[in-house]
């Protein structure tokens, strides 16, 4: 175990090597709005609690987590006692598709599982990292499905994913009663395809969709200016 800043915060986090945070978190968290008279956020996967503690400094809206992985979620209950933020965080162990909480949510976000299993998928030593990356024991469908049941009327949904399952992504939400308002696609550099897309949906929702400017990783071999920023923590600058 290692223990760093969360980049662009004031926070600590604690983390196997290589499994603090990785781009998709920062990005995502960067993506998230979070609406005035927003009371409560859910993060679906929400691995060592990086999320969890990024829209902490967002927000005052209690803020949980659901960890399907046993030592993933010891080491969110860590990091969140290591910030003192155990009054705002809660988080359970949990598998998201029979979560019976006593509430519904103004906000969902989720950093899923991105790759289908198949038979040609590449199988890992590390098991944890496999759950976290691959659908085995939580599909698109059922996360999209389970969100809605959490979701209160109105309220907003906040993914990244892979982009090459855009098409797939907008008919399940569909399918759940979703509408989707914005979209952000993620390109490594100005000259390539987009591998990751940003989606906030709205749970009974209407109205048109924005597609917002494209987000470049890098210029050169250099950050690009606005991933500069989002890794300073623009977001959380009061």
């Amino acid at each position: 175990m290692t223990t760093r800043d969360l980049l662009g915060t004031n926070l600590t986090i604690t983390s196997e090597v290589g499994k603090a945070f990785n781009l998709d978190t920062i990005v995502l968290s960067d993506f998230v709005r979070i609406p005035k008279g927003t009371k409560s956020i859910l993060d679906v996967g929400c691995g060592n609690g990086a999320i969890m503690m990024y829209l902490s400094q967002k927000t005052n809206a209690k803020i949980y987590g659901a960890e399907i992985q046993a030592h993933r979620y010891e080491v969110a209950l860590k990091n969140i006692a290591l910030n003192n933020l155990e009054e705002r965080l809660t988080v359970y162990h949990t598998d998201i598709k029979t979560f019976n909480p006593k509430t519904v949510f103004d906000i969902i976000v989720s950093n899923p599982p991105f790759f289908k299993v198949t038979g040609e998928t590449k199988r890992s030593v590390d098991m944890d990292m496999e759950i976290a990356k691959h659908e085995l024991t939580l599909n698109l469908k059922d996360l999209v499905s389970s969100v809605r049941k959490l979701m209160k009327h109105g309220g907003l949904f906040f993914m990244v994913h892979k982009a090459d399952r855009l098409e797939e992504i907008m008919l399940t939400l569909n399918e759940n009663d979703f509408k989707v308002k914005r979209i952000r696609f993620v390109h490594p550099t100005e000259s390539s395809e987009p591998n990751q897309v940003l989606i906030e949906a709205r749970y009974k929702g209407n109205g048109s969709l924005t597609v917002m400017p494209p987000l470049f990783q890098y210029k050169g071999e250099a950050y690009s200016d606005e991933m500069k920023s989002i890794y300073e923590g623009r977001s959380y600058k009061l």
